[in-house]
């Protein structure tokens, strides 16, 4: 019995070891099961937490605000594309100036419709739906009326000018219901971030409670596996996240569309992305190897638009010969700094634009209204003495000046038709000669400082749409006459090239300067920009007149020397492909 006992006793101390690592064995599978149930947990959350935030997203922003935002943004233009047509058909009677009017009217009833839809969803802007379709309503009356009364005649037309102040006073109406239609798109935006922010912390605050509970099971499993493995698989793991979230944060910034640039405490290039090679023109092998400096010599530009704006900063940069402007920020680290460089120069182009167009056309009409409005009031003193060749001068200026403000007004009409491509041209046979001889007779009548001559071979015939192009013409005769004011020569040959002919107008003035002929032909593009030298004009002639020989398969040049003239020439093709 007793040997019995003593040869059972190894086996009975083994069990007793047995038993604590299957118990182990079972307490390690048991956490690691409950640390996967709860990372499968934290996973459905981070996804619901997802969903969530995105269907929140989708409905405040892209369903509610943004259309709001755009309708009620679509609105005001509409109406303001009204009031313009219906303004210009007040002052030059000519009703193809109210297409805008009539193509505003259905977009702006789709407007209100989308509006109506939104109101359903968010009953709190009915009100200001309703506000705003009252005064739309309001207005469109009046804008009926103001057609109306200009198509009777004088009688009409002088009925409709005294309405305009009660117009202006509807349309400041009209547009403090839109502000306030936007204001409410705001509050929808405000209660978004308010709602995604709530959400937000109760995820957070959900994931950090069971990252928490696993991260407890993780270190309780970490006791219980030796030391080597642990630091082991925990130097494996480090690598392995640290490797892969280089690898996203890579890939992602090769496709980003702003350049960017990694530097290290010497400003050397780490890291320089597709955007950054396209931009700047240096393949990232060649950046790699340079400092910053090196690659952007205007650097200090940057560094001052940083220091005096802060993140979002503009500077320009010349990039082989051309300006760019970029819209700078950086991020600074322990080991240097991240520059990301977003290139705006479409966006500066544009408000430059924008800034020219209103400072040239405020100009263009402020200088006519008010000699017309100057003429007008002289002739309706009482206690002037009557004087017949005095009324007669007045209304001739009245006229001269109401033509100037119908042409300039037609040449921002045209611009907007060239722009959106709605210029039609007809396919005629024309002969250059009489068409050229008939504009410098037009011209001749006004312009007594100057001489005019047209050399041409006989008749020159060409297919090309007559009126457009005596228009181009015309053009080019009247900035002869502008850019020479102190009188001079303007010449006009027509020759015959090699499949097609050419018109030359050349003048005797002041010349184009060499960089500006790359962009005479811009829109808003004017040499006398200042008005230093008092010509006047709209910066869109030339503009119009490329695009209306481009559109009939010809191309325009000029050639110029400052201070002894230029030459602008208008090539034709025999068959021109013309451009509907």
């Amino acid at each position: 019995m007793d040997e019995a006992a003593a040869a059972s006793s190894p086996v009975d101390r083994q069990r007793p070891r047995r038993d604590s690592a299957l118990v182990a064995q079972r307490r390690t599978r048991l956490a690691l099961g409950t640390l996967l149930m709860l990372l499968v947990a934290l996973g459905g959350i981070a996804v619901l937490g997802s969903g969530r935030l995105y269907r929140s997203s989708q409905n405040q922003y892209v369903k509610e605000a943004i259309p709001l935002r755009t309708n009620a943004r679509d609105i005001v233009l509409q109406m303001v594309n009204e009031e313009t047509s219906v303004r210009g058909y007040l002052i030059t009677g000519n009703r193809d100036s109210l297409g805008p009017y009539e193509r505003a009217k259905p977009a702006i009833a789709a407007d209100f419709a989308t509006l109506d839809s939104l109101a359903r969803r968010r009953p709190e802007i009915g009100g200001n739906v309703d506000a705003a379709r009252s005064f739309v309503t309001d207005l469109e009356r009046y804008f009926a009326q103001q057609v109306a009364l200009v198509a009777h005649g004088p009688a009409g037309q002088r009925r409709a000018e005294e309405n305009v102040l009660d117009g202006k006073r509807k349309f400041d109406q009209f547009r403090l219901a839109a502000d306030r239609l936007l204001t409410r798109s705001d509050q929808i935006l405000l209660e978004a971030e308010r709602a995604q922010h709530d959400t937000f912390r109760n995820i957070l605050g959900l994931v950090l409670a069971v990252a928490g509970v696993a991260g407890a099971i993780g270190l309780a499993l970490l006791m219980f596996v030796p030391e080597r493995m642990r630091r082991l698989y925990a130097g494996e793991q480090a690598a392995r996240r640290a490797a892969e979230r280089g690898d996203r944060a890579s890939h992602a910034l090769e496709h980003v569309q702003a350049s960017v640039a990694l530097l290290d405490n010497n400003d050397r290039v780490l890291y320089w992305n597709r955007a950054a090679e396209r931009v700047f023109r240096v393949p990232e092998a060649e950046a790699l190897t340079r400092t910053l400096r090196e690659l952007i010599p205007e650097l200090d530009l940057i560094e001052e638009a940083l220091a005096r704006g802060g993140p979002g900063a503009v500077a320009p940069v010349v990039v082989d010969g051309e300006e760019r402007w970029l819209a700078v920020s950086q991020t600074t680290l322990a080991e240097g700094r991240v520059l990301v460089l977003r290139d705006v120069t479409t966006e500066q182009q544009l408000e430059r634009a924008r800034g020219e167009f209103i400072a040239t056309a405020s100009h263009e009409l402020r200088t006519p209204l008010a000699a017309v409005y100057g003429a007008v009031r002289t002739l309706r003193r009482d206690d002037r003495p009557v004087d017949g060749e005095l009324d007669e001068r007045l209304l001739a200026m009245i006229e001269t000046e109401s033509a100037r403000l119908k042409e300039l007004i037609e040449q921002i009409l045209v611009s907007a038709d060239v722009d959106r491509g709605e210029v039609r041209l007809s396919r005629e046979t024309c002969d250059l000669r009489a068409l050229c001889e008939s504009a410098t007779d037009a011209v001749r009548v006004h312009a007594r400082k100057h001489t005019f001559s047209v050399d041409a071979p006989g008749s020159v015939l060409v297919e090309c749409d007559p009126s457009r192009l005596r228009q181009v013409v015309l053009n080019l005769l009247d900035n002869a006459v502008k850019y020479s004011p102190d009188g001079g020569s303007v010449e006009v040959r027509v020759s015959e090239r090699p499949g097609g002919a050419s018109i030359e107008v050349s003048d005797e003035g002041i010349g184009v300067p060499a960089d500006a002929q790359a962009h005479i032909f811009e829109k808003f593009a004017r040499l006398d920009a200042g008005m230093l030298r008092g010509v006047g004009g709209s910066g869109l002639g030339l503009y119009i007149s490329r695009e209306l020989v481009e559109r009939m398969g010809g191309r325009m040049s000029v050639r110029s020397q400052p201070g002894v003239g230029s030459t602008f020439v208008v090539e034709l093709p025999r068959v021109p492909s013309l451009v509907a």
